[in-house]
């Protein structure tokens, strides 16, 4: 159905057709069933590959910085609002974000409040995290606990 919506938003398939198809797609209970809905259709769909945009290491950078001053609250914001990035990269930075600060979260109390001399390093990965995401380059945080995927 998605190869359907493309052609459709792309003007290459008449509303009309369109609603014709989807009717077919909806009502087909074989893989056989589904075959004259795709027939004559060569629509390519937009790939997840390539090097991330320029909102897209913003919004990762961002991820990053909202970290350092919100602990795990901004990057999970992030993480809903970048769920449909199209290279998938800055919700990938907002899940390392979120993770990174997760883990402190959890050895903070774990240690029964120690850990909380780790968020004043924490803002040290933060910008780093920040300038290297911006710059369209993956971080990963040493020493987090990946929870989140």
């Amino acid at each position: 159905m998605e190869k359907l919506r493309y052609a459709f938003m792309e003007g290459r398939l008449p509303k009309e057709e369109f609603d014709e198809r989807l009717s077919v797609a909806l009502t087909a209970r074989t893989h056989a069933d589904l075959a004259p809905v795709l027939d004559g259709l060569v629509v390519p769909v937009p790939s997840r590959d390539g090097p991330p945009e320029a909102d897209e290491r913003t919004a990762a950078a961002l991820a990053h910085l909202l970290g350092a001053a919100t602990s795990f609250v901004g990057p999970l914001a992030m993480v809903l609002v970048t769920r449909d990035s199209r290279t998938g990269f800055s919700r990938a930075e907002a899940v390392e974000a979120l993770n990174f600060q997760l883990s402190l979260l959890i050895i903070s109390c774990a240690t029964l409040g120690i850990g909380f001399v780790l968020y004043l390093f924490s803002w040290v990965f933060c910008i780093v995290a920040a300038v290297t995401s911006g710059g369209g380059q993956p971080y990963r945080y040493p020493f987090t606990i990946r929870l989140i995927h």
